[in-house]
């Protein structure tokens, strides 16, 4: 400021970003749902607290998402949905993890399922269903369940005539 000036002017710059976002690694082309959280939070320039809030969640379950060490719950989708803009949902795979990445993060899949078990947990996930309910639909246990879709067991021939019945098999 000059000695014999006593105003100031501040302008807000809409077309640079904050400098707290500007250190941080964002995704160009994003494949977990964490890094699709992430890079809509920086696009929007917000603050995980406030993030949170506009998701009704802490800011810590945020972070979690974020970092993939969590998969929201099914009662989180709706909100994630009305503020990413879209389903992300419907392309969802839980792939097997590789090398230190946790396990149960949900991965964007551009190819469909190709395995049985692969098939069922698709379906499973694209109709927003827990293994509990679904085993309890197919009248299977959800061990069974389990094993099919982590691929350590498959269906029988028998139960795999009984299954064709229901939608799964898209």
């Amino acid at each position: 400021m000059l000695p014999f000036c006593d105003r100031s002017i501040t302008i807000a710059r809409k077309d640079v970003a904050p400098v707290w976002t500007r250190s941080f690694p964002i995704a160009k082309e994003p494949t977990t749902l964490g890094q699709h959280l992430k890079k809509k939070r920086f696009t929007a320039g917000l603050r995980q607290k406030e993030t949170a809030v506009k998701l009704g969640v802490s800011a810590r379950t945020l972070s979690l998402w974020e970092c993939d060490r969590i998969v929201p719950a099914w009662a989180f989708q709706p909100r994630l949905i009305a503020y990413l803009g879209y389903d992300p949902f419907t392309e969802t795979g839980l792939k097997t993890p590789k090398g230190n990445e946790p396990s149960c993060v949900a991965y964007f899949s551009p190819d469909g399922p190709t395995s049985i078990g692969q098939k069922i947990r698709h379906y499973r996930l694209k109709s927003r269903k827990t293994r509990l309910q679904l085993a309890k639909e197919w009248g299977i246990s959800p061990k069974t369940l389990w094993g099919w879709e982590t691929g350590q067991r498959e269906p029988s021939s028998l139960l795999k005539k009984r299954l064709v019945g229901f939608e799964w098999n898209e």
